[in-house]
């Protein structure tokens, strides 16, 4: 009785989270540009999708923002969570504070503290504050993956490799770098992932003129929804189940190779 009412809930809460994801997916191919039922099936909004030039500029400024943002949080979160290593158990302690100290701030608060610095500077909004922003609050989500792979990686294997005759640079590069690969891939899209769908640093640091998706959204909801909308979101969740489907595949093979290698 106990594993049918856990079963239950578990399945309740699925439904709970995943129902309105479902509801929108479908009404982008249904025809009634209210999202009123009957269902009639219609790829009439991904045909005028590719004619709204202005959300699919808002698209673009999105994919290239959280490509530039999850490169740069990867290449942070590897190095600070490799030099670690050298620090003292409390000075790591510290800084690893400060680091995932974004991740219990709002991001509403961060976007505003953000633009009061600009201005105190007495300088414009523009991208590369933007991609600053977007890099403070996604590096915690890279950090948080890496150091997960880095701690469970034995250190004899660095040991022996060292011991061996093998440079730090021919180390890292056959020992540590193989290891870690899948977990960089996968900080990556999480970076990648909280980039896009960021909405308050965007808002706040945005210069004029240039706008993302969730930004777009957000104006379009304002002054009337369209069914667009839901066009773009549904492309979006397909790429992005494509993307955790790739991810999963990296891990997976990652974990197979290191468990036939240890037998």
């Amino acid at each position: 009785m106990k594993n049918i009412c856990m079963k239950l809930y578990v399945l309740l809460t699925i439904l709970f989270l995943y129902t309105p994801i479902v509801v929108l997916m479908v009404m982008g191919f249904n025809e009634s540009r209210y999202n009123s039922l009957p269902f009639t099936f219609s790829i009439k909004w991904y045909q005028d999708l590719l004619q709204n030039n202005a959300l699919l500029s808002a698209a673009k400024n999105s994919i290239y923002l959280a490509v530039i943002t999850g490169v740069i949080c990867v290449i942070l979160a590897t190095l600070f969570i490799l030099g670690m290593k050298a620090l003292s158990q409390r000075t790591e302690s510290f800084f690893k504070s400060i680091m995932m100290m974004p991740m219990s701030i709002p991001w509403l608060i961060m976007g505003l503290s953000m633009l009061l610095m600009i201005r105190f500077m007495d300088m414009d909004k523009n991208l590369f504050f933007v991609t600053i922003g977007h890099v403070v609050i996604s590096l915690p989500y890279a950090m948080l993956v890496l150091q997960a792979r880095v701690q469970s990686i034995d250190p004899a294997l660095e040991e022996m490799s060292l011991s061996l005759g093998a440079s730090m640079l021919t180390t890292f590069r056959k020992i540590t770098f193989p290891a870690i690969a899948p977990a960089m891939v996968a900080g990556g899209f999480l970076s990648f992932m909280i980039s896009f769908d960021n909405f308050a640093i965007s808002y706040f640091l945005m210069p004029a003129g240039i706008s993302t998706l969730p930004i777009e959204i957000q104006s379009s909801i304002k002054f009337g929804f369209t069914p667009e909308i839901n066009a773009i979101s549904t492309i979006i969740i397909g790429i992005s189940l494509l993307c955790l489907a790739i991810v999963g595949l990296i891990m997976g093979g990652s974990l197979k190779s290191i468990l036939g290698g240890s037998k």
